[in-house]
């Protein structure tokens, strides 16, 4: 999910105006604008309405991996505030947070990290809370294509990001309108790998419709996060998105 406010415009213009249609003369499909289909995005899955009135967000779940699976628990509110627990039996924590100020992590094995450049813009671009706000993370969103993804016929937008210099595509389904599929360039300690981001399952929770299963494609493996439960606008205190002792020390 990533989004928007322009949805009661775009519904009077109607359907045609928001999804591919062949023309008379031509007989070429015309491609709707990359504006047009982001927007289309947060409509279908609530409405700019419902999305503002989201202050908070829990999703507890389980997330698997090659020879792996651990119970996970990620919290984010506004304005860019997010941290996630995953408990891997034997291993312990592994927690990934954002203050607000800092991207950072912790774990018994590697210890405490405060994360820096392209690995910090990641994380405060998952971070960024405001989904239907994606015009104040993307300069521009293209539409350069129909392809075929996960056995659905999507548009295929690309983007450019206002942090970094390395675009990502997003998957529209023509069906639902739903964000199928996000392709994207990773840069790791140990290099730079294509990562894919499959979201499925599409369920509605209050007033919004989101996806339940993330698979995430990279160098050959996969892994995935299956969401058991979500709550909105939940009390959660405000120490939770502080990061533990082990990295406040890295800040001395």
């Amino acid at each position: 999910m990533h989004k928007l406010g322009f949805f009661i415009c775009l519904c009077l213009l109607g359907p045609q105006s928001l999804f591919t249609q062949e023309t008379a003369a031509t007989g070429k499909i015309e491609l709707p604008s990359g504006e047009s289909i982001m927007d289309k995005q947060i409509e279908v899955t609530g409405g700019i309405d419902a999305y503002k009135k989201l202050k908070n967000i829990v999703i507890k779940g389980t997330f698997e991996a090659p020879g792996m699976k651990a119970d996970i628990t990620v919290y984010k509110a506004e304005p860019n505030l997010m941290l996630s627990e995953t408990t891997i039996p034997g291993m312990g924590k592994i927690l990934e947070g954002v203050d607000g100020k800092i991207a950072w992590s912790y774990n018994a094995v590697q210890g405490a990290v405060i994360k820096k450049d392209e690995m910090a813009e990641l994380a405060f671009i998952n971070a960024h809370f405001r989904e239907e706000e994606w015009r104040a993370k993307i300069t521009k969103a293209e539409t350069i294509g129909i392809e075929t993804v996960e056995g659905e016929e999507c548009y295929r937008v690309l983007l450019t990001p206002k942090v970094g210099d390395v675009p990502s595509t997003n998957y529209y389904s023509r069906k639902t309108g739903f964000l199928v599929r996000t392709d994207l360039k990773v840069k790791l300690p140990m290099g730079e790998f294509n990562m894919q981001m499959i979201q499925k399952d599409y369920k509605k929770v209050g007033d919004l419709i989101m996806a339940h299963t993330i698979i995430q494609k990279m160098a050959g493996q996969e892994m995935k996060m299956s969401h058991a439960e979500i709550q909105f606008n939940v009390d959660i205190p405000k120490t939770t998105f502080e990061p533990p002792a082990e990295v406040k020390a890295l800040l001395k």
